[in-house]
């Protein structure tokens, strides 16, 4: 593991960083165009939180 990160953070990190990744790569290559919407990251993030909310809410019960 990477002593730089905590564990828990690693899920988080990358279900946010991997589909941003992708989807720049999709814009650069297939539609030509640069960047991402800032609605749709700002979507993306909060989506991500509620994701890993649960997670460890979930955890802790068990």
């Amino acid at each position: 593991m990477n002593p730089h990160l905590p564990e828990g953070w690693i899920l988080p990190l990358a279900l946010f960083v991997l589909p941003l990744l992708a989807a720049l790569v999709v814009n650069r290559r297939f539609r030509h165009r640069r960047g991402l919407n800032q609605g749709w990251v700002l979507a993306w993030f909060v989506a991500v939180c509620w994701i890993c909310a649960l997670a460890v809410i979930l955890r802790q019960l068990r």
